[in-house]
């Protein structure tokens, strides 16, 4: 028998995990908005850890509109190559390409694969407009803030990291149900690529069709070296600007407004923050549209993510900071983990074997991802700091090379002996 499967979150978890818990069951989503795919929203990247799998399940490439990655550039301030990567997955490991695209573009598909009937099982169904208040995760039940009642054999937390669902799983775990912060945000810009071809510095940026991915831009050694300039395109057509730098006078924004993001920022305030440090052509990218203010934020590790009828995914388990570029790569493997491993189970008994089974495979490959962002942030703990960090090829090798639960589980177990011969 099918199990009942309710999943709070309708954004790229929840409909990834959607898309894979669907083969088999009953599955229902509950999104707190309404979902809009047609917004020019903010890009990232799906590497090949993550991009495989969705390829393997039958996400259409051609609905993306993405370019694929290709090349990394670190730049000095002044805009000076200290080093060109050639980084191309396909290439380096045999596997999947690395690409990037919009967010919307993404979460559109995969509504496609949570509810088309291309695909195999009953399509999901989506409920928009239905704002979670309050879980029992071990009866298995969701209320909404209209009243409505949902149950289900299987609760599935997918909704981010401000997470009701989490708050019902810590039960006693000494682990505090707030997002963290850093003293660290970022100015976001879109833009065109069209904005930045009449400047011959940025000629390596300017024609993603035949070479695309991200620059990451550092400061000299000194009192301002916590700044970093990122650029990378989210379309054959279009970049976005990241600008990482200290919260300061937003703090008190971020707070009082109870919010992560603040949107229409100056560019006079993004200039003054960067202008003294970087270079007009990297300073002009903030120039071209609207700039919003992002809150850098994470998690901290939980024991478990599992409680009772209850399992969390994505960033409501263990939102990481954005350095390491893998947050939504892995929430996709997170979905495809568990839809690989609630696939033959046809009773609620059986759950429990399934999600213990679910953390042994994921804690630890989250735990190594959320560690490198850390580093990559300066954001390690004292204790981390005695550490030697991970290196590039380690993370590379370790990261971009998965190729989901089925291999991920056999590494997990140990080979079986073989018998002993007669004498």
């Amino acid at each position: 028998m099918p199990l009942n499967i309710i999943i709070c979150g309708g954004g790229i978890g929840g409909l990834s995990a959607a898309g894979y818990l669907r083969a088999r069951h009953n599955v229902t989503v509950l999104e707190r908005g309404s979902l809009d795919f047609t917004a020019n929203d903010y890009g990232l990247s799906v590497v090949s850890n993550s991009f495989g799998l969705l390829q393997k399940a039958g996400i259409k490439s051609e609905n993306l509109d993405t370019v694929v990655m290709t090349h990394v550039w670190l730049r000095g301030p002044k805009n000076e190559e200290i080093k060109t990567t050639h980084f191309d997955t396909r290439a380096r490991f045999g596997g999947p390409p690395s690409v990037l695209l919009k967010r919307a573009k993404l979460q559109k598909e995969l509504m496609r694969f949570a509810t088309s009937t291309e695909f195999a099982g009953n399509p999901a169904n989506v409920v928009q407009n239905a704002k979670v208040s309050r879980v029992d995760a071990l009866a298995g039940k969701v209320w909404t803030e209209d009243g409505r009642v949902f149950e289900g054999d299987l609760i599935v937390g997918a909704d981010g990291i401000n997470s009701v669902v989490r708050t019902a799983i810590l039960g006693e775990q000494n682990v505090s149900s707030a997002p963290r912060t850093h003293d660290t945000m970022t100015f976001m810009a879109q833009l065109s690529v069209e904005d930045i071809r009449s400047d011959p510095a940025l000629a390596y940026l300017s024609d993603p069709t035949s070479q695309a991915g991200l620059c990451s831009v550092h400061p000299a050694p000194g009192p301002q070296s916590h700044k970093r300039i990122l650029t990378y395109h989210t379309s054959p057509r279009s970049l976005q600007a990241v600008g990482y730098t200290s919260e300061k006078e937003f703090a008190e924004k971020f707070d009082s407004a109870k919010t992560a993001i603040i949107r229409d920022v100056p560019i006079s305030r993004v200039v003054e923050d960067f202008a003294p440090v970087f270079a007009e052509s990297f300073v002009n990218l903030f120039r071209h549209g609207r700039v919003d203010a992002w809150r850098t934020r994470d998690v901290a590790p939980m024991d478990s993510w599992v409680l009772g009828k209850t399992v969390l995914i994505g960033d409501a388990a263990h939102a990481v900071t954005p350095h390491a570029g893998q947050g939504c790569n892995i929430t996709i493997e997170d979905a495809e983990a568990l839809g690989y491993l609630l696939r033959d189970v046809e009773s609620p008994d059986a759950i429990p074997a399934a999600l213990q089974t679910f953390m042994s495979l994921r804690k630890d490959r989250v735990a190594f991802v959320a560690t490198r962002s850390l580093e990559l942030g300066n954001f390690e703990s004292d204790k981390n700091k005695t550490k030697a960090p991970i290196t590039n090829e380690e993370f590379a090798k370790e990261v971009y090379t998965y190729q989901g639960a089925e291999q991920a589980l056999k590494k997990l177990k140990p080979p079986t002996p073989a018998p002993e011969s007669s004498p």
